[in-house]
């Protein structure tokens, strides 16, 4: 099959060679109509992307907007109460935890967006690539096993980006905060006239946005870890479920446990 695209891709091999000696012929009839009768591998846009050298820009984090503000609030509360002297030992401390999150945060959610795609490193903590790869085992097995027929088998590694209304809402919260901070602290004496009930309303907010994120970045990795366990574990029976005469021959005669016999037997 033919491939709408007036550029080609051909040409961004870098192919020079002049072929003196003849070496380089045109396939066989038949080869070439086997190739005419294969489906599409590549479609008009990719074919033009290819060509243009522009294969990137398809991802965005959906939540990164809210996380910077977050992070940019948190450090500039850090900056406010790190030598007042009523405030340096409360919200201090949670700011420079909620500044740690936020930024744990943000690596995350750009690996789960494919903004930071997978190398080959790092096989432990989930990246798109791989946790929609398990994703998608986990939903054909468990639709069969438990008529799962919703898409949580594939999303369970990807919660922090479905919350973007949540980390939203709490950063537009805690930024009206470092005006407020900032208002109320004497540069003189070093402290600030905040209420206690203030103080403690800011702690709590800020804790809760930390916790947001700090939950369910840690519940994705969970997932994940759990979803490369399930599909491993699927992977091993699927082995003993598709062994051929010998390989029964030498469970049943050699090598097989009585559980393995009974599974390959029943």
């Amino acid at each position: 099959m033919f491939v709408s695209n007036t550029a080609g891709v051909y040409a961004t091999l870098g192919y020079n060679f002049s072929d003196p000696n003849g070496d380089v012929v045109d396939l066989s009839a038949n080869t070439q109509s086997h190739m005419n009768s294969m489906p599409a591998l590549i479609n008009s846009w990719q074919a033009a992307d290819i060509t243009n050298n522009s294969v990137n820009g398809y991802y965005q984090n959906p939540v990164a907007n809210s996380v910077q503000n977050i992070w940019n609030t948190a450090n500039s509360i850090i900056s406010l109460t790190a030598n007042t002297s009523n405030l340096n030992t409360s919200i201090y401390i949670t700011a420079t935890a909620l500044a740690v999150t936020s930024n744990s945060f943000m690596i995350h959610t750009n690996r789960i967006s494919n903004v930071e795609p997978f190398t080959g490193q790092d096989v432990i903590v989930p990246f798109y690539t791989t946790a929609v790869a398990l994703g998608r085992t986990a939903l054909y097995i468990t639709n069969q096993t438990d008529g799962i027929i919703n898409n949580s088998p594939m999303l369970g590694s990807f919660t922090s980006i479905l919350i973007g209304p949540q980390i939203s809402s709490n950063a537009n919260t805690i930024n009206a905060y470092v005006s407020l901070i900032s208002a109320s602290i004497d540069p003189i004496a070093n402290t600030s006239n905040l209420t206690n009930a203030q103080i403690i309303q800011i702690n709590s907010d800020l804790s809760i946005t930390n916790t947001l994120m700090s939950d369910r970045r840690s519940a994705d990795f969970t997932y994940f870890t759990n979803l490369q366990t399930f599909v491993n574990n699927y992977n091993a029976v699927k082995a003993i479920g598709n062994m051929g005469e010998t390989e029964k021959y030498l469970a049943n005669n050699f090598i097989g446990t009585e559980k393995l016999n009974s599974r390959i037997n029943s």
